[in-house]
């Protein structure tokens, strides 16, 4: 009984991996193709029992959405589709909740566009939590911080010595 079950384990894990690598290669591929036509916005939603998205938007040198891709579900076997919804539109003027679409996607889309502006004003995109960090922020949330750390006993006392210079 052992043997049956470990190789079905085994052929599952494989093909797991297969599908993922698959996966991977569209996202790299569908990348590719889009940044050979100029700038591009990329949001994800990462969930852990409902599905997930990635949102890119191929942006002209204006920053007006040309071309839009989507990749949502819960398994690996999701692949790019065009999401043509936004094209046209400044990437500052994307309002996620125009579109009727699944939760995630919604995110993702909001995720593209405030990535996009957050790297125009020159600073670095936050990443989005894992699913485990939601999980652990809404229990940290509903217990709060309830234990007290201990208050230093030592203190410490930094001495800034001035170098001599030439007029001393």
């Amino acid at each position: 009984m052992f043997w049956p079950v470990l190789a079905t384990v085994a052929i599952i894990y494989v093909c797991n991996a297969t599908l993922a690598i698959r996966q991977m290669r569209n996202f790299s591929t569908t990348y590719i193709l889009l940044r050979k036509h100029g700038k591009v916005a990329i949001g994800k939603q990462k969930n852990a029992l409902s599905r997930g998205a990635i949102v890119m938007f191929l942006l002209d040198d204006s920053d007006r959405v040309v071309a839009g891709r989507r990749m949502n579900g819960i398994t690996v076997l999701a692949r790019f589709r065009d999401f043509p919804a936004f094209d046209g539109l400044p990437v500052k003027e994307i309002d996620p909740e125009a579109v009727r679409t699944d939760r995630g996607t919604q995110r993702a889309i909001a995720n593209a566009r405030d990535n996009f502006l957050t790297v125009q004003a020159g600073d670095v995109p936050v990443e989005p939590p894992t699913p485990l960090m939601k999980v652990v922020n809404r229990v940290d949330a509903k217990v709060g911080h309830s234990r007290k750390r201990p208050a230093a006993t030592t203190q410490h006392i930094v001495i800034c010595r001035r170098r001599p210079t030439a007029a001393d």
